[in-house]
């Protein structure tokens, strides 16, 4: 089994700066055309399922990415909940809450704001990939969601914690994963050019 796991086009929030997490937030027009061109890059490979955030930016980049394919939504591959942060820029946010926040925003920890913290973003994205291996050996699927939970995959597969963006990931880009002899391999990370179908 092979998933094409691709992180949503630039949002609202992206370009503002501002934590977006669990936020119903739009692609900009940037994010629209980074998402058509990821259409564009996958034109040659055939999905057996296609599998999106229930967020829309994610929702909206399928569409425009993957046109003709039904989708299932998923909400344990969300971006990280950062709670009462929702929509708030990082620089007001910085200026209004101090160190403490610059502390739990370097952790990656936003349950002081009722949010969540890697610990609990993994446990889903980790649930999640393991349903996936129920799928069929021969399957491929793609996989749109948001930068946090690529990089959970990533550490799901490569049974490692990471420090957070030790692997960037564009908006637009493509982690491949492949599921084999029990064991998670990792392909590609944040391709960005034209993939082809692979056995």
């Amino acid at each position: 089994m092979r998933i094409y796991v691709i992180r949503h086009g630039q949002s609202e929030a992206n370009l503002l700066e501002a934590h977006a997490g669990w936020a119903q937030v739009s692609l900009t027009p940037e994010g629209m055309a980074q998402a058509a061109a990821v259409g564009q890059r996958l034109k040659e490979v055939r999905f057996d399922k296609v599998i999106v955030s229930d967020l829309l930016r994610a929702q909206q980049t399928a569409a425009l990415a993957l046109p003709g394919y039904e989708y299932q939504t998923d909400w344990r591959i969300r971006e990280i909940s950062v709670g009462s942060l929702m929509g708030r820029r990082v620089a007001d946010c910085a200026a209004q809450l101090g160190e403490p926040y610059l502390r739990h925003r370097s952790a990656r920890d936003f349950t002081a704001y009722g949010g969540e913290n890697p610990e609990q973003m993994q446990r889903r994205v980790s649930e999640f990939l393991e349903d996936l291996t129920k799928e069929p050996p021969e399957a491929r699927i793609a996989v749109v969601c948001h930068e946090g939970a690529m990089y959970s995959m990533l550490c799901h597969v490569l049974k490692c914690k990471l420090p957070y963006l030790a692997a960037y990931a564009d908006n637009g880009g493509i982690c491949v994963f492949s599921y084999r002899s029990g064991r998670w391999v990792l392909n590609k990370w944040n391709e960005t050019g034209r993939l082809e179908p692979e056995a």
